[in-house]
C-alpha cells in the first residue's frame, strides 16, 4: 500500500511539472513597444512595427535593425547603422547583437515575408523583443530616413 502511495505522489508531481515546463515554452504573442494607430498583425507568429515607430526607437538608439537580405544587396543601401545578417544566417550569427536592444528585422518585400521569417526564427529561440519593419527597406528609404551604403 505504501507502494503504491509514492508511486501515485511521484506520477502525479512528474505530470504536474512536465505540464508546467510545456506552458512555459509555449511562446507568447508579444506587444509593440510602441502602441501603433491602426496596426495589426495578420500574419500569426511575428509582430510587425510601423515605419514611423521604428524610426523612433532609431533615434531614441533602443533598437538594433538586422537587414537580412543578401550581402549584395545590403551594399547597395541599408538603413543607417544596420547589420547585415542574411536570413538563413540569423540564428548562428545572433551574438553580433547587442544585449538588451529592441531587434528590428528588415528586408525588401512589402509584405515582410523574410523579415517576419527572421522575427519568427529568433523569437522561437528565445529572443523577446523582435518586430519585423512594415513595409521594409523601401518604404525606409521613401520616407527618407537615415541610410548608407556599402559593406559595414
Amino acid at each position: 500500500m505504501r507502494k503504491s502511495i509514492v508511486l501515485a505522489l511521484t506520477l502525479t508531481l512528474t505530470a504536474a511539472l512536465a505540464h508546467a515546463q510545456m506552458k512555459s515554452s509555449v511562446p507568447q504573442q508579444q506587444k509593440s513597444p510602441i502602441v501603433v494607430n491602426g496596426a495589426q498583425n495578420t500574419t500569426p507568429g511575428f509582430q510587425r512595427i510601423s515605419q514611423a515607430d521604428a524610426y523612433k526607437l532609431f533615434q531614441e538608439k533602443k533598437a538594433v535593425f538586422i537587414d537580412v537580405r543578401s550581402n549584395a544587396q545590403f551594399s547597395l543601401g541599408h538603413i543607417k547603422g544596420a547589420l547585415s545578417i542574411p536570413g538563413s544566417q540569423i540564428v548562428s550569427r545572433f551574438s553580433e547583437v547587442e544585449a538588451g536592444k529592441i531587434v528590428i528585422t528588415y528586408c525588401a518585400c512589402s509584405a515582410e515575408q523574410s523579415a517576419g521569417a527572421a522575427a519568427t526564427n529568433l523569437m522561437n529561440h528565445g529572443v523577446r523583443k523582435v518586430w519585423a519593419l512594415k513595409g521594409g527597406w523601401h518604404d525606409w528609404k521613401n520616407n527618407r530616413y537615415p541610410i548608407a551604403a556599402g559593406p559595414k
